[in-house]
């Protein structure tokens, strides 16, 4: 198989893994979001763990060694902040406005590489961001009229948005290290913070393989294809398959438990989904190829 070819598969399988987050949250409705991030978080941190030692042999303890402390903590931090802001979002909005807002991170993405990195971008891209958040609002008025939480959930799923936009930064500004043990603490760390909180509440057995299991198939698994991928795929491909999310993701709610959003969201994402298509054919993505360094 030719190596573009197996890059755009292991993407493709990527996207289709994190697409499975909002069948999984509808699947355990009655679940606390803190405790069902808590226990995703660490049930994605000891997949990753496991895949590091396989992968890496004795070479994972020089990996976590010789990590870049300022790395770790910023990709990790962005992470942590980032999937607890996605779940909660999860249960206060409907699954399409989340996948549509959470869209908006390639753009946030190029913003902050143009801020933190001093990458260059066109004017297109700017007037593509205008465009985009034109239908973040469209969401957001539409599912604030559909409840107060729904428009709680959409300025919740931006914050997740701009949260992921730090990591994929963070993750292309040190692509030089492997950045392995940084998604690894993040894990560990959700599951710290909530039970130094106390905010850790008990559940079933059966609860806990359940997110153990959604650690692993939507975050670990998926990170691991990403990852892969990227070394084969040109950038302006891999943003466009992911982008499938905003589909994939309500589409499999929809089939399951018949979840159908507000009028309003579809005008949003198609306002935020043409945004992103226009910049990433037109080769206007900030996020490009930057520089590597340690």
């Amino acid at each position: 198989m030719h190596a573009t070819t197996l890059g755009l598969w292991l993407v493709l399988g990527a996207t289709f893994f994190w697409s499975l987050s909002g069948v999984f949250v509808r699947w355990l409705p009655s679940t606390d979001p803190w405790t069902f991030n808590a226990w995703r978080g660490l049930g994605m941190a000891l997949s990753l763990l496991v895949w590091t030692v396989l992968h890496y042999g004795r070479g994972s303890v020089a990996l976590f060694r010789r990590a870049n402390p300022m790395a770790v903590l910023i990709a990790a931090g962005f992470f942590a902040i980032g999937s607890s802001a996605y779940i909660l979002a999860l249960n206060l909005a409907s699954v399409a406005a989340v996948s549509c807002l959470g869209a908006t991170s390639g753009l946030f993405a190029a913003v902050l590489a143009r801020v933190w990195l001093g990458e260059r971008t066109r004017l297109v891209f700017y007037l593509a961001t205008l465009v985009a958040l034109m239908g973040v609002a469209v969401i957001a008025f539409s599912e604030g009229n559909a409840s107060v939480s729904g428009l709680a959930g959409s300025l919740v799923a931006l914050v997740m948005a701009l949260c992921f936009a730090g990591q994929t930064v963070a993750l292309r500004r040190y692509s030089a290290q492997g950045m392995e043990p940084a998604m690894v603490v993040g894990g560990l760390s959700i599951f710290v913070t909530v039970s130094a909180f106390g905010t850790l509440a008990p559940i079933a057995p059966g609860t806990i393989a359940l997110l153990f299991l959604m650690g692993t198939v939507q975050l670990a698994m998926p990170m691991v294809l990403y990852m892969r991928g990227a070394r084969y795929v040109p950038v302006t491909q891999m943003v466009l398959i992911t982008m499938l999310d905003a589909i994939l993701n309500p589409l499999w709610v929809w089939m399951v438990f018949g979840e159908v959003p507000a009028a309003g969201v579809f005008w949003g994402g198609a306002l935020i989904l043409g945004a992103i298509g226009v910049t990433t054919l037109g080769g206007a993505a900030a996020v490009g190829r930057l520089p590597a360094q340690s």
